[in-house]
Parts: C-alpha cells; structure tokens; sequence
C-alpha cells in the first residue's frame, strides 16, 4: 500500500483518528450535513480508507444517487475512488475518479501517486482498446470497457496526457503510449510537434527506434512505425542525421538498396565520413545477416563505375562486407589474446586416466571441452601432443573428435583445407559403405570452419561446392554423408539456393536414420528464414517426416521446419498451430523450437504463454524439455525475466522439468556472474538425479563465463567441478556436465562469451543456431562441436583510416583491475622430494666402529673404502647444509610475499586491442588523445578512429595478421667474420671490385675458410 500525501483540494485541520463517526452522517437526511460528511473524509481517507472500505456501498449510492446533488456525487465518487486505489482495484478507482471531475482528479497539474497510477491504468486500457489483436490475450479487457462507459472518458484522459506530454516536451513519453496503442496517426504528429528543435527530434526518433524492437510486438505495425521513422530520419539535415540509426531502421525494413546508396555517399563525401561508411560496415556485418549485407555489397558501384577518388575506400568496405576482414581481425585477437590455459585439459586428462581404462562418454566429452576451451584460437597443440589419448575414440566419437578441429580453428578459412587435409575423403577412392567416422567429422568441421557469417564469401562459396561433390561423390556411406549434409547446411546457411536444398532432399529420400536427420536439418539452415505461408518447401518436410518410420529423420525435419520460420513471428503461426496439436510428440517437439526460433528475442506474451502451457500440461518429457528451453530464446533480449518465470518449474517433482528450467536460466545469463541466479541454480547442484546436476552444472558455468577471481562463487564452484571428475562414485552424467562446464566457462582462451545479440541488438542467427543445436545434444552428442558458432568475441579494437590496429589508443576502464582481471592460471604441482634424517648416533656405537675399522685395517683391509665412508659423511653434511639454505632461501621468499600490497587503483588502461566484457562496457570510456571514435559512444567491438592530427606520421601501427599454419623459419644469420679475443683487427682490402664477394671466415689458426 502506497502512503498518499494530502489531496490538494483538502485544507489543514486537527488530526482524526477514527472516520465512523462522519460515516453515520452518511446516512442522515440533511443534504448539507452529508455533503460536510464527505468533504472531511476526504481529508483523512488517505489514512483511515481501512474504516472507510466498509462504507463503499453507501458511497457509490450516493456517487449515482439522482437526489443529491453534483458537487456531493463528485466529492463521494473521489473518496471512494481513493478507498479503491488503496485496495489496489484501480479500474474501479479510475471510474469513479473520472465521475469526480477534474476538481478532485487533474491530470494536467496533479502529479501524485494516486493521479499518476490511475493514469497509467487509463494509458494500459486505451492501448488494449486500441489494439483489438491483443485484447483478447490480457487479463485488462475481461471486464467490457463499452458497458461502464469508461472507453470516452479513458480517451479524453490519454488526450491531455498527450497535450501535457506536448507541454512539458516530453516527446518520447508521447511517443511510447503511440507506439503501445499502436496508433500510427499519433506518432506522425508528435514527430511533426518536435520537429522545431532538431536535437530533440534525433532524440525522439533514436528512442521510437528502439521502441520498435522492444515494445512493439506486432511485426506490421512495427513495419509502419519504421516506415515513418526512416522518413524523418532521412529528413533531417546532413549535421544533424544519425546515420548509424538510419542504416539500423533500413535493415530492419530490409531496405538494402538504401545502405547501398548512403555507404556510396558518404565514401563519395570524404573525410570522416569515408571513416564512418567503414564503421557502418563492420556494424553490418556484426549482425550476422548475411543475405542482407550480401544484398548491399551487390548494390555498391562496381568497376568502371567506381571514380579514382573512392577506389581505395570502395576496396575496404569490399574487403569487409564480402572479403572476411572482420574474421580476420577477431581470428588474430582470439590467438594473440589467448589466455587458455592448457593445464585445465592436461589435469582433466589425468583424473580420468588415473582409474585406469576411460569411459568413451568421458572421453569424448574431454576432447569437446578441450574445443571449447580452444574455440577459435586455431590452438590445437593438446591433440598434436597427445595422439594416443586421441586414438581411444571410436566410431562416432572419433566423429566428435574430428569435428572439434572445425571448433577450435573456427574462422581460420584461408588454412582450412590444408588443416583437415590429412582427415577428408581420399579423392576418387572406392567408397565403403560403413566406416567414415574420421571423414564425416573432417566434412563437418570443414563447415564449423567456415559458418560464422564474417568469412570471406568467395571462400565459403568454393567450399559448399566441394562439400556438396562430397555428399554426391559418398552417398553410398551415411556417416560420411551425415558430416557433409551439416557441413553444406553451415557453410551455406541462409543462402537460399534452391538446387542445393534438392540435393540435400535426395539425401532425405535414401531414408537412411543417420544421413536424413542431417540432410533434414541441413535444409532448414539453408532455407534459414524462408517459410512460412503455406511454403512447399515446409509442405513437403512435413509430410515426409508424417510418411517416415525413423524418429531421427522425424527430428531432423522438426528442427529444419523451426530453422526455416527463423524471425517470422506472425507468419509462423499457422505450422506452429499444426505442430502443437499432432499426436506425433517428436513433431510437437519441433514445434517448440519452431516458437522459439520464430519469436527469438521479441518476449512476444502469446508465445510465452504457449510455451509456459506446454511446459505443465505435455505427457512427453521431451516436448515439455523443449518448451522451457525455448522461453530462454523468447526472452534472451531481457533475461532477468527468465529466473522469475522458471523459479517455480525448478522445484517440479518431474527432473525432465528441473533440467530444462536449469538450461534455460544458464542460457539467458550467460556471462552475467548474477549472484541471484547462481544462487538459484545452486540447490539443483545437489539433485537427486543425475541428468539434473549436469544441466545445473553447465548452467552455472555459462552464467560464470568471463567471471574474474574476485567473483565470490568463483573458487568455490571451480573446485567443485574438478571435483566432481575425480570422485569415483559421481555418475557418468554428472561427470559430462563437470568436463563440459570446464570448457564452457573458460571457452576461447576466456576471450569469448556466449550471445544471441549482435552489439545494435539484432539476432545473430548463428549465435542462435550455435545454442539451438547444442540443446541436442541429448539425443546426439556430435552436436555439441555447434556451440562453438555461438561464442562471440568480447574485442575492444580500434583501427585507422587503413584498418591498423592503432596502439596510442587508449580505453581508460573505471573500475579495479581485479573485477575485470583473467583469473590466475593453474600452477603445476612438483613431487616433493624427501629430505635426508639424519640418524643419531650413539657414543657407543662410534666407538665400536671405529674399533672395527682398525681392525680391518690391520688385517690388511682397503684403505679406499674407509676414505670412501668419509668422502661420503662429507657429502651428506653438506647436503644437508645446501637443503638448509635452500630452506632458508624459500622461507624469505615466501616471507616478502606476505608483504602486504599497496592499495588497488581504482581505474586502468585497456590497450588496443583488448578484451572488453559485456558487464565491463558500461565502466569504459576512450582516454582523451590523438585518436578517438569516429561513432560517437562506441566503447566496444571493432571501432574506426579519427585521427585528430592526420599530417603527423605514427609509427605505433600494427597490421591485423592472420596466424599461418606453416611456422615461420628461422632467419639465416648475418655475415660475420670470427676473431679470437684480443686478436688485432683484419686489415681493410686494399682493392676494390663490383661483383659480389663471398664472405670469409677464419679458423683459429688464422687459415681463411
């Protein structure tokens, strides 16, 4: 209950403490006396509404009553307005505040509490009036709005609203109660209202833009608004439009020949401009759609048509856009940057060598976790160094094994044939129909390598190609086939290309379990986005997968039906339906991942409330499984609602539940080291069920991503997953969650993080994809080589005008160094050596060797062998003193560490380039200098910089390198010419001749070589 101040029709007076001695003059006869009544109730109901509430019957009476008069009907409809706002009944508040008037409700000038939420009730149903589509779905409309007549007067409320808002220059209140209602008329004229200050203008329309993705649900009428807002932004002056706002609203509305144009132009402008088209560019690509920046390359000029001016800039945003330069750059940040540290994996591998024989789960778990820990740093030094423990994988564990190379070198596409070349199909060899396992898993990893959206596209193109001959050329051998229909369907994903989706289809045909649920899934990740009204294509795959007889094609097909509604929203409604209410639960499964891929990031409430219906009511684990996890990708875009709605599912006597809801919280905070999550996720740690420890387990590691040392569970839960592998009565599964949270939470050399999000906030469907298909892993574990696609490099780097990595340029991060810090890494423990006892001699017995020795010795005994005994006692006494003074020496070293440190700064530099954390972002801010950015308020990712003294050279440049396969040789040494120490100086040659001489050495005896 909120404590109100005093109305401000009231006046002062002595304080009451009890109202029902005015209430039984409610009742009186005399109009007067109950007019006076109610006048000082309404000074003390803000207090004593507890008393009045059982009078709210007579108080409507009179409020409606034909015989009293106006003035008394509005002083009784506002206290019983307020006696129902301190009941929480707001609607019925709001309708009596409304019979009141404006002498007891002005909404214009009053600004408490009790106006000010009855406003907001008011602002809620004129949006739900307004939007007749989502009326039926919320709880505000169960009562009729046109029977109490609430629906005029609620309209004149929000219309001086409105005006206030007008008054007030409030644009973006205005334009968010618009944008809500869903009132397009409204969001023109307040545009058109702020339009005579143009800072507050490009204020407005940067807030509707954002709104558009946040609030507005309705995918046509955010098409509209957009719409609306593109037009304002392209009619604001040149030193007044936000370009990187303008190129965001065009690509949600999937105008690419505009970014086409504006890129042209601001190249053709010069200067800064030429730095900003080159900025705008690493922006699109960062959003991982890669049909649309495909689309804008093919409208920039081309050729002749190119003016000398602009060729050189024209070259850049080529090599951008299509040539892989964006790969390229966090290619070379992932492997100078690593920060791996190869004793996780080595200690791992010893505690599971350490029982002997290794379980292949395990195994193959180590050597996935070994990926994660590698993703992206092209560092695979634990496989080339330990070939025997490779070779205990077997079958489709040496699948994984292979696979995980495309993981580990993810990105590296100039030196990716060359890389696998040793484990792909031996050209024009016979193709046996089992076996393949190693080759398969090359032909996947070959399309690991090249599925992140940021590669050259030339590449990727030449390799679908020679992956789609291989999935003709081994059609005869399914494993094989598994890894080259998946290879085709990441290195071609979102491409659309109708032969290669038919060819994959012809796979499907063979019906063959372990080829067609790759070839099924392969067809959605090329036809990424292209379903929905009534598509041939999803036609088709459903009514296979209703014809087949293998739950693995079944499942296939389920999941590329969700790949192919990616984004739809709406239009996806239809299948979704359909799925929902087959009797097939594989299919309803697939329905699941059809809503979550559709909705992805909208927090769309229908779906939700879908999602959450499945959740309690399905009879298969598996459908309820899929439904919980999918509200993580509904609401990724506001996770702190994901631990909220799934609290309750966390305690559910069903472990299939338990495990999901751990997923899907583990999934939305990621890298967020929340601690009211961690402490969430923490009792499904101990769970009776195993599967459910490991879902916990892996949870906890993904929200623990880039967490620094200082964070408080993070030593706590680090021990406990090395723990858990070594104890011996731990479960198998439990165990794979441990090794997979291992990797995880230090994936790609603690340089990455996972994210669904690009840095503007669009979806990156591979990220999304990446998350998707590692869900899958419960029925296939091949599938967690995919997470990989979903790690996303946390980079702050700058570049020039020449796109060199500028080293002057500084972000100063206002925090301590150990809140951001890499955690320490491991240190390897040395096996103690036993230091020597001396043993205590007795006098006695001295006394009786000595007597022994003389004995020998005059028996003619070996001189040596007493000289030896003394030799040896010597040796040992000083021994014995190197040890003490070694003692010594560590006891001093350990005394200077104690030596307590001087405090923590409180703020440090970031070099260029550098790792930069989501939770770090908000801290950082470029140090004032030479250089600084050419976007205002860019602080993470790939930055292009201004240079604020061009004429002066700078040395400190570093061009961005790709790392090669081949090591580089060492160079051969200078000539020189060797003399012994203190030797005199070789005389100068007294001739001189043009052609090149050899030069000489001497050996030391002066003789020339």
């Amino acid at each position: 209950m909120i404590a109100l101040p005093t109305p401000p029709t009231s006046h002062s007076g002595p304080t009451q403490s009890s109202a029902l001695s005015l209430l039984s003059m409610l009742q009186e006869d005399s109009q007067p006396l109950v007019f006076s009544a109610l006048k000082k109730l309404l000074r003390v109901v803000d207090t004593l509404w507890h008393e009045v509430s059982a009078s709210l019957p007579l108080l409507e009476e009179i409020a409606e009553g034909e015989e009293f008069p106006k003035e008394t009907k509005a002083v009784a409809s506002a206290v019983a307005s307020r006696v129902f706002f301190h009941l929480e009944e707001y609607r019925d508040s709001l309708r009596l505040a409304l019979g009141a008037g404006d002498a007891y409700f002005n909404v214009v000038s009053d600004k408490s509490p009790y106006v000010e939420t009855l406003v907001c009730k008011a602002i809620e149903i004129y949006t739900k009036v307004s939007d007749s589509s989502s009326a039926a779905d919320d709880d505000v409309m169960d009562d009729n709005v046109e029977d109490d007549g609430l629906k005029d007067k609620v309209l004149g409320i929000v219309e001086k609203m409105f005006e206030r808002c007008y008054s007030e220059r409030t644009w973006s209140h205005a334009l968010g109660i618009a944008l809500e209602a869903k009132n397009i008329d409204k969001v023109k004229q307040i545009l058109e209202k702020c339009g005579d200050s143009l800072n507050e203008k490009v204020a407005t329309l940067q807030y509707g833009l954002s709104a558009c993705t946040t609030v507005v649900v309705n995918r046509a009428f955010r098409t509209e608004a957009l719409t609306v807002i593109g037009e304002n932004f392209r009619s604001l002056p040149e030193s007044h439009n936000d370009f990187a706002s303008l190129v965001r609203c065009e690509h949600l509305l999937g105008n690419s020949s505009s970014v086409s144009e504006m890129l042209a132009g601001l190249l053709k402008t010069g200067g800064d401009k030429s730095l900003l088209a080159l900025q705008l560019c690493f922006d699109l690509v960062d959003t991982g759609d890669q049909h649309f920046v495909s689309a804008v390359t093919s409208g920039l000029p081309k050729g002749d048509s190119v003016s000398s001016e602009i060729k050189a800039d024209m070259e850049k945003v080529t090599a951008i856009l299509e040539g892989g330069f964006a790969g390229e750059l966090e290619l070379a940040f992932l492997f100078k940057e690593s920060d791996s540290d190869p004793l996780i994996i080595a200690n791992l591998k010893k505690s599971l060598e350490e029982k002997g024989k290794v379980a292949s789960l395990l195994h193959s778990m180590s050597l996935h976790a070994n990926a994660f820990l590698n993703a992206g740093t092209t560092n695979d030094k634990f496989l080339r160094e330990n070939l025997e423990y490779l070779k205990k994988a077997n079958n489709w564990a040496k699948f994984s094994a292979t696979a995980n190379l495309g993981c580990i070198h993810q990105g590296h596409v100039t030196e990716a044939m060359t890389l696998l070349e040793p484990y792909l199909p031996a050209e024009g060899g016979a193709v046996a129909a089992t076996g393949g396992y190693a080759e398969g898993g090359a032909l996947m990893a070959l399309g690991l390598i090249h599925g992140k959206p940021n590669c050259a596209t030339a590449l990727r193109t030449s390799t679908t190609r020679y992956l789609r001959d291989q999935l003709r050329t081994n059609s005869a051998n399914e494993t094989i086939c598994h890894g080259a229909a998946l290879g085709v369907g990441l290195s071609g994903l979102g491409c659309r290309d109708a032969t290669i989706f038919n060819e994959l289809k012809e796979v499907l045909y063979t019906d063959s379990a372990v080829a067609g649920e790759a070839a099924g899934i392969a067809m959605g990740m090329v036809q990424l986005g292209n379903g929905g009204g009534g598509n041939q294509e999803v036609t088709e795959m459903l009514a296979y997968a209703k014809d087949t007889s293998h739950e693995k094609i079944i499942r296939g097909l389920s999941l590329g039906i969700a790949l192919m509604h990616y984004q739809l929203e709406e239009k996806a409604d239809g299948i979704i339906e359909q799925l929902f209410r087959d009797r097939d639960p594989v299919l309803r499964y697939g329905g699941m991942w059809t809503v979550a891929l559709a909705y992805v990031g909208t927090g769309n409430n229908a779906a939700i409330k879908k999602l959450l219906h499945v959740a309690i009511s399905d009879v298969s684990n598996e459908v309820r499984m899929a439904a919980i996890t999918a509200l993580a990708f509904v609401l990724f875009k506001t996770p702190e609602r994901v631990p909220e709605l799934v609290k309750l599912l966390l305690v559910s006597f069903n472990p299939h539940v338990r495990y999901a809801s751990c997923m899907a919280v583990g999934i939305a905070m990621a890298g967020s080291g929340n601690a009211d999550t961690l402490a969430i996720l923490e009792p499904m740690l101990e769970d009776l069920t195993d599967f459910v420890r490991q879902g916990a387990l892996i949870a906890t590691s993904m929200v623990m991503m880039q967490a620094p040392e200082s964070h408080k569970s993070y030593k706590k839960f680090k021990s406990k997953l090395t723990g858990i592998v070594g104890e011996k009565h731990q479960s198998p599964l439990t165990k794979m969650g441990a090794i997979l949270g291992q990797g995880i939470m230090d994936a790609g050399g603690r340089n990455v993080c996972l994210n669904m999000a690009s840095r503007d906030g669009f979806v990156k469907p591979t990220s999304v994809i990446g998350i998707m298909m590692f869900c899958q892993h419960w029925f296939w574990h091949p599938c967690c080589s995919l997470l990989g696609l979903a790690f996303q490099p946390t980079v702050m780097a700058g570049l020039n005008h020449d796109l060199a990595f500028v080293k002057k340029f500084v972000v100063t991060c206002n925090s301590k160094p150990s809140a951001f810090a890499y955690p320490a890494r491991l240190v390897e423990k040395k096996e103690e050596v036993k230091k020597r006892v001396t043993t205590v001699s007795l006098s006695t017995t001295a006394k009786a060797k000595a007597a022994a020795a003389k004995k020998k010795m005059e028996e003619g005994g070996d001189d040596m062998e007493v000289d030896k005994k003394e030799e040896e006692a010597k040796k040992e006494g000083e021994g014995e003193e190197e040890e003490k003074k070694e003692g010594e020496e560590d006891s001093e070293a350990a005394k200077k560490k104690k030596k307590k440190k001087g405090p923590e700064p409180k703020s440090f530099e970031l070099n260029n380039p550098s790792r930069m954390t989501k939770s770090q972002v908000r801290v950082c801010e470029p140090k004032p200098g030479r250089y600084h950015p050419v976007l205002a308020g860019a602080k993470s990712g790939i930055i292009l910089l201004t240079d604020t003294t061009p004429t002066e050279e700078d040395d400190e440049v570093e061009k961005v390198t790709v790392p090669s396969v081949e090591e580089e040789e060492a160079k051969m040494p200078e000539p020189f010419v060797w003399r012994p120490e203190g030797a005199a100086p070789a005389a100068a040659p007294t001739t001189t001749d043009t052609t090149a001489t050899t030069p000489t050495t001497t050996t030391d005896d002066g003789a020339a070589k």
